[in-house]
């Protein structure tokens, strides 16, 4: 299996159905969403990671229609956000509050992550009311906080491993190099012993370099060969991971004329059109008043 440029999400599981894995390697994908969003060069470690964390969740709940990871916290985020599906579709945004400007040293931005708080919202089709989930962070490091999330909120036994490494970039300052993920879950009935076989064999890794740089002669299948080795894994999916928001004007049409419908009103006010701009891309749509009062007509 060489190692693959473009951003991806792979899923495996044990021959005998006993560990699940999802791998996400995410820079490609991240620099995308950079050029297009605006993300301090101070706090892109953590978007990093909360964009890989995301999608790791997003592969790993393949039955739901997306799943939406926000950070907020006390000093340096209003809020980090990242919302993607299980087909490899991702949008977000980062809003910092003012006092990021005054950061010399990001390990304060670390710091802060300890008073973070995360809101975990779950999307099914053809299922009118969203799951949410909040957890208080225990911990300074957003994959700490995600798998905080997955012990609390959902009783799911998992092994987290991310990293991300960022370089310096003449036009851009500084962009994602290598930012990948790998989540192992423990299935119902999986014994403490098997357990502790991957707790401690992933302990045991010194370095991911071997896998992971740009001359590696292993890859993310040799790295589970490692961490539990004499186990034959057993890939079941790959999909391309790639920034789009799938906002559209006639979706935010659908959400005025809905409140429109109550009191249109409150809705316009005195004006005679409506801008909106998306909350997670550049797009800006405006709806006149009559367009929407012409859908409240029987």
């Amino acid at each position: 299996m060489p190692q693959k440029k473009q951003s991806h999400s792979m899923s495996f599981h044990t021959r005998g159905a006993d560990f699940r894995a999802v791998f996400v390697s995410a820079a490609e994908a991240i620099n995308a969403a950079t050029a297009q969003i605006k993300v301090d060069s101070r706090v892109l470690y953590q978007f990093s990671e909360l964009t890989v964390c995301t999608n790791l969740l997003a592969s790993l709940f393949r039955d739901l229609h997306d799943i939406t990871l926000e950070v907020s916290t006390e000093k340096f985020f209003r809020s980090l956000i990242v919302e993607a599906t299980p087909e490899g579709i991702f949008r977000a945004a980062c809003q910092p509050f003012d006092a990021i400007q005054e950061v010399q040293n990001t390990n304060a931005v670390d710091a802060d992550v300890l008073s973070a708080k995360l809101v975990v919202t779950k999307r099914y089709p053809q299922v009118a009311e969203q799951m949410r989930s909040t957890v208080g962070s225990k911990s300074n490091s957003i994959p700490n906080l995600v798998q905080q999330y997955l012990h609390e909120s959902e009783q799911i036994s998992t092994l987290m491993l991310t990293g991300t490494r960022l370089c310096p970039d003449a036009e851009r300052g500084v962009v994602a190099d290598k930012c990948f993920g790998l989540l192992i879950e423990a299935l119902p009935g999986v014994s403490d012993d098997r357990k502790f076989i991957i707790t401690d064999n992933l302990e045991r890794l010194e370095s991911l370099t071997e896998y992971f740089s740009d001359n590696a002669v292993k890859d993310v299948m040799d790295l589970l060969d490692d961490i539990y080795p004499g186990e034959q894994w057993i890939q079941t999916s790959e999909t391309s991971l790639v920034y789009r928001c799938r906002c559209n004007r006639e979706g935010y049409l659908e959400r005025i004329v809905d409140l429109a419908k109550r009191d249109i009103e409150e809705v316009f006010g005195d004006l005679q059109e409506l801008e909106v701009k998306c909350g997670y891309c550049a797009n800006v749509f405006h709806y006149p008043r009559s367009e929407v009062e012409a859908r409240l007509l029987p």
